[in-house]
């Protein structure tokens, strides 16, 4: 209890200014807080509702940061299939180039076997060796008759290699005593497809492959190095996802993930050898060429899942966004408060404020009057 004693019309007014300073003290802290629900105590129910709404799009928006990496890191797979692609292109038009050029390297290899070749005497076509015997019954797989006229001994090499299987070489009987072993249909062939160890037997010498010839070998060597090297370096943050096993996995929050798998974009993976040292003919080169078409169908395949994965991973970028802006919007909802009306409410508190103090002042003038009595 107050030790002072205040005439009923004076606490009155007191107490009407004490809840004008209170009411007035809410308001400056909903004004510069820019809130009307700032603790638990302004409203139980909705501080705690905001508080959860606030979380969960804090806890959503955490996770933008791994998914914009991941963005990138698509993109830059993206980009080094592009380049590898090129490069791809480019080793294509070198080995089609190549084929027009093809004729001038080698012409075909032939070997000229004279009768009587000497008993026991090998000789190697097409990696087939096969041993010079007198007898026609001795003659099998892995050997031919040379004791008899030239065209008995083309026979007994056509029947040999017929028995091994061998059909890539032709034997020609050539009037005089010779024969001659070639390449049918007059394809190239590399040095060493025919050796032998007889003074009867001679070998053309193999023609050496033009400057322009060997030069798109090289250019298809020298491509699809680099087309490694771009595989390597399609890498962002340490991520490689043209490299095999190097499989990503974006987390969206909730549990929720998305794995984006990895390939071998390397020249081994894509199907690609370097068979350029083993070009001698169009057959061979289509043969690389198919290699080729067959790698851009495999990253044609490849680039269109990464552009599937970004495609979700960007879908779920924004939803995150959107969603932790409703969340905050909910939030504010509940909390904010209304500046106008609490501007409002600021001048008519001050306005009661300095009613209640001329109130109190108005009061206190019956006491100031006994004061007068002893005066």
């Amino acid at each position: 209890m107050s030790d002072i004693s205040l005439t009923s019309g004076m606490r009155a007014n007191l107490l009407s200014l004490q809840s004008s300073v209170k009411l007035l003290d809410r308001t400056q802290e909903r004004l510069s807080t820019g809130k009307k629900v700032n603790s638990a105590l302004d409203n139980p129910v909705n501080f705690f509702t905001a508080l959860d709404h606030t979380s969960r799009a804090s806890d959503l928006l955490g996770f933008k940061d791994a998914i914009s990496e991941a963005i990138q890191t698509v993109k830059a797979a993206d980009a080094a299939i592009t380049a590898i692609t090129t490069l791809i292109n480019s080793a294509k038009a070198t080995a089609e180039a190549a084929k027009s050029v093809v004729g001038s390297d080698a012409t075909k290899q032939t070997l000229t076997l004279s009768t009587g070749v000497t008993v026991g005497a090998t000789v190697v076509i097409g990696g087939v060796t096969l041993t010079a015997v007198t007898s026609t019954s001795s003659a099998t797989g892995a050997s031919f008759y040379a004791g008899g006229t030239a065209a008995q001994m083309a026979a007994s090499l056509t029947s040999a290699f017929a028995i091994t299987g061998n059909t890539t070489f032709s034997m020609t009987d050539n009037g005089d005593g010779t024969v001659t072993v070639a390449n049918k249909d007059g394809d190239a062939m590399a040095a060493g497809d025919i050796t032998t160890t007889s003074a009867n037997v001679t070998e053309s010498t193999l023609a050496a492959a033009s400057d322009e010839f060997t030069a798109k070998k090289t250019q298809f060597t020298t491509l699809l190095a680099q087309l490694d090297d771009m595989q390597a370096d399609g890498y962002y943050k340490g991520k490689n996802l043209l490299e095999s096993g190097d499989d990503m996995t974006v987390k969206f929050g909730n549990d929720h993930t998305l794995t984006v798998s990895a390939f071998d974009g390397s020249a081994t993976g894509l199907g690609i050898t370097n068979a350029s040292s083993t070009w001698i003919n169009e057959t061979t080169i289509d043969a690389s060429i198919d290699q080729l078409d067959a790698a851009l169908t495999k990253l044609r395949t490849e680039s269109s899942k990464l552009s599937n994965n970004l495609s979700i991973i960007n879908a779920r970028d924004e939803w995150i966004s959107s969603v932790a802006n409703i969340l905050q919007t909910g939030a504010d909802k509940l909390t904010l408060a209304d500046t106008n009306e609490e501007g409002a409410n600021m001048l008519m508190l001050q306005t009661r404020q300095s009613l209640s103090t001329s109130a109190l002042s108005l009061s206190a003038q019956a006491a100031q009057s006994v004061l007068q009595l002893f005066r």
